[in-house]
């Protein structure tokens, strides 16, 4: 083969995509991995980061078990980015305690083998001891855990470890054309490539579409239809952990949503609305926010103390099923094998999955290309660990032998664990890189330099995904400048391309951050509008490009 000759093209760069191709790649397909902007910038960007149990659909065992099966590979592959959250479930009054009394058994049943305690109910004053913040009316709560990891890392690695099996990875390509024959399916793919400006075009004899809610128009490229329940889900992010632990309600729909610490900051979320809305122009609205806060205050009645620092919103790909609540629309998924459905050789597409079962959903197609073409061999994605899961990190003698502040390390290891000693090399040659560049997470000059050269970002936001740069408080007010200096510097960055790269990221932050624009979060935001319209002179900035949807908010 050539080096424009696949196996495998895989269609998006999300949690499943990178599977797939990390999947096909060990098992030694020659893959290539195209993603329209960067890993994890779409759907799996906007979840909470949950790899859950399978709590919510006790009423399909299957999937529980399925999660949970999940749970415990992700744990044993990917257990440096992954936490445990304990989480309450308030109870104001007795029929919410009676109702989901069989929530108790389905979840008991499979916490031995996530090596977590079954689902426990505790006193009114056991849970105040836990987290005083709760209503002091509650009469009960559930207290139970779950797993988190962060989903942009978890992406990026399953992408690293399928370049290091010999996978080609290209971000910022844009699938524009799917060729096809009667005879043979599908023949190649003709993408453009939006950093050089370059059309390209590689021949393949399958096509993996895990492009979640925009599948359909992908399989549309190829003349075939594809059917997908399209659900909208947004969140609130708060600026700290503001609870000790997760609380779970039902809000005043009945639905559960959320409140979980994540990261430096907590979640609360998450709605669920059938959507005919593009994709990539979703914002949460006033009405979901709201939604979202009346719900969780029948709980935590001191909610609206605590500082919003700027939503997000995605869409879930749900499986067709009609006439029926978003609810009980099965949280599996389907692989729809183009051939059987409609007569294309070659194109394969997901519908439905859930962020815990990508690895899941990466075995099972890989399975089915493998059968396909009479390759046998075994999938190991469940015992392979991901790059910085080779072993433990002693953080403790690492900041007495750097000197760098145990809360920048901790984080690091989080983000990248046995990896993070290649970062601290760094800093033995260029002491000057242990500046911290981003207080909010903490994020360090070497990491961000190291970043740059090991992880292929080309703009501030993949920096953000990478290093959760600018996901703080301030929402990049203080880093952004210092961080966009160091890109231009290590990729050569004209003048223009700096100012536009800021931009970029600065829009971007906007356009979560103006819809929940409220009490102290106004006084923050006309501070950031001021340094970089004013001070920066930005506004007034003669690179020529659209500012309109910032300058809407000076």
């Amino acid at each position: 083969m050539t080096e424009s000759e696949f196996d495998v093209v895989v269609i998006g760069a999300g949690s499943t995509g990178t599977a797939v191709a990390r999947d096909c790649a060990i098992r030694g397909l020659k893959t290539i991995l195209l993603e329209r902007d960067d890993i994890a910038s779409a759907t799996v960007g906007t979840c909470a980061g949950m790899i859950s149990s399978g709590l919510k659909y006790s009423s399909e065992p299957e999937i529980m078990a399925l999660c949970s099966r999940e749970v415990v590979h992700l744990n044993r592959i990917a257990r440096h980015i992954i936490m445990k959250n304990p989480i309450l479930a308030p109870l104001l009054d007795l029929s919410d305690a009676a109702s989901d009394s069989s929530y108790v058994d389905s979840y008991s049943e499979h916490a031995e083998e996530r090596d977590v305690p079954s689902m426990l109910f505790l006193t009114p004053d056991a849970s105040l001891e836990i987290e005083p913040s709760l209503h002091q009316d509650i009469i009960a709560s559930v207290y139970y855990e779950e797993f988190f990891l962060d989903p942009f890392r978890l992406c990026l690695l399953q992408a690293l470890d399928a370049k290091r099996h010999g996978a080609k990875v290209r971000t910022y390509c844009e699938v524009i054309d799917i060729e096809t024959d009667p005879e043979h399916g599908v023949k190649g793919i003709v993408f453009y490539d939006r950093a050089s400006g370059v059309k390209d075009r590689v021949t393949t004899r399958f096509i993996v579409n895990a492009t979640g809610p925009w599948a359909h128009k992908i399989a549309k490229q190829a003349d075939v239809g594809l059917a997908i329940r399209l659900n909208k889900g947004a969140h609130v992010i708060f600026d700290r952990r503001i609870v000790n632990v997760g609380i779970t309600v039902k809000a005043i729909d009945g639905r559960w949503i959320y409140l979980f610490p994540h990261e430096n900051t907590t979640l609360l979320g998450t709605t669920a609305l059938d959507t005919w809305e593009d994709p990539d122009t979703l914002v949460a609205s006033f009405d979901e926010i709201e939604y979202l806060l009346q719900s969780i205050e029948t709980v935590l009645p001191s909610i609206r103390k605590a500082r919003i620092i700027r939503t997000m919103s995605g869409v879930r790909p749900l499986v067709p099923e009609w006439k029926i609540p978003e609810g009980k629309v099965t949280r599996g998924y389907q692989i729809i094998d183009h051939e059987s459905t409609d007569g294309l050789k070659g194109l394969i597409s997901f519908t439905g999955g859930k962020l815990v079962m990508c690895r899941d959903m990466a075995e099972a197609v890989t399975d089915l290309i493998c059968k396909k073409i009479g390759l046998e061999v075994a999938c190991t994605t469940h015992e392979k660990p991901l790059p910085g899961n080779e072993d433990d990190v002693d953080v403790l003698a690492l900041s007495k032998e750097y000197g760098i502040s145990l809360h920048a390390l901790e984080r690091m290891r989080a983000r990248r664990g046995t990896e993070m000693l290649k970062v601290l090399e760094l800093t033995k040659e260029h002491p000057q890189w242990k500046t911290t560049i981003c207080t909010c997470e903490p994020v360090i000059e070497a990491e961000i330099r190291y970043a740059i050269r090991e992880e292929f970002p080309k703009t501030l936001n993949d920096l953000r995904r990478r290093l959760r740069l600018g996901t703080g408080p301030c929402q990049g007010t203080f880093c952004t400048y210092k961080a966009a200096a160091i890109l231009s510097e290590e990729l050569d960055l004209g003048g223009d391309d700096f100012l536009v790269d800021i931009l970029d990221f600065r829009s971007e932050r906007w356009k979560g951050i103006r819809p929940s624009m409220r009490g102290e979060q106004l006084a923050q935001e006309e501070l950031a509008q001021g340094m970089y319209a004013c001070v920066a002179n930005l506004d007034q900035s003669d690179v020529d490009y659209d500012l309109k949807p910032w300058e809407e908010g000076l």
